[in-house]
């Protein structure tokens, strides 16, 4: 059986979804993210962990060593296959672990370049008045509740809920500037459709609690790591029209929004 044939019949996964940027060799945050050691992966040392801590339904996630060499080969193929790309790129990479054959798959599309102050912030800008009302991105709330499960807690082929949500949203592609907040039956905002979500509230910046049942993503664990915000819970009923929500996640780093209701 080829890995093709492999693949159709073997389509559940897990994955992580990040960004390679040559400029990020030269960012001591990103080296001290990823093992102490310069990278061209954003974040490195966190989506491993990440693929780690959603093993439980597929084979181990392996050594740092071999995650990072895979993905280099599959830039290098890909860089290959487009010799009339700009030389090196940014890119978007989606690196899947399948559950049943243990095979591994990685799709890479061209990127937006990013500032290392977009992808390592010092702080989140504070006050939503003290903003200028052109922030592009438009932050909605789903309409319906969301049931926390393994595949909102992490990043598998069941995106269902996701995909619904977007949908509500009237979000119709990944190039639109709009987000979408889940929420459990609780009423306590879980995570956002492709970012990590954080709010201004009591004089701090927060972002849902994992005990609410969304994703622990990897920009999330930075951003807690480093004071960015810290975890509460978030209702929804404490959402403001108008207001600034901060955005993050492994392609885009951190980027804000507009928080404009259902």
């Amino acid at each position: 059986m080829n890995p093709n044939q492999e693949e159709a019949l073997d389509d559940r996964h897990i994955f992580t979804t990040l960004r390679y940027d040559p400029t990020l060799l030269s960012s001591p945050p990103n080296t001290a993210a990823s093992y102490g050691h310069p990278c061209a992966f954003y974040m490195l040392e966190h989506h491993f962990a990440r693929l780690r801590a959603a093993n439980g339904t597929t084979a181990p996630a392996g050594h740092p060593t071999a995650l990072l060499r895979e993905l280099s080969q599959a830039v290098e193929a890909w860089q290959a296959q487009h010799p009339g790309k700009h030389e090196h790129p940014p890119l978007r990479l989606k690196h899947r672990i399948h559950s049943q054959t243990h095979h591994t798959t990685t799709e890479i599309a061209p990127t937006a370049t990013l500032t290392n102050d977009q992808m390592f912030p010092s702080s989140l800008h504070i006050p939503a008045t003290h903003l200028p009302h052109t922030i592009p991105w438009r932050i909605r709330l789903d309409n319906l509740p969301t049931q926390p499960t393994h595949s909102t807690a992490y990043k598998t082929s069941d995106r269902s809920s996701y995909d619904r949500a977007r949908t509500s949203a009237g979000i119709t592609s990944l190039a639109d500037k709009t987000e979408v907040l889940l929420f459990n039956p609780q009423g306590e905002i879980m995570d956002a459709s492709i970012s990590t979500p954080y709010f201004f509230r009591e004089g701090k910046w927060v972002t849902p609690a994992a005990v609410c049942g969304g994703q622990q993503g990897t920009t999330r664990r930075w951003a807690l790591e480093t004071g960015l915000c810290v975890e509460a819970v978030v209702g929804k009923g404490s959402l403001c029209e108008g207001e600034v929500v901060w955005l993050s996640n492994a392609v885009r780093g951190y980027f804000s929004g507009r928080y404009v209701g259902l």
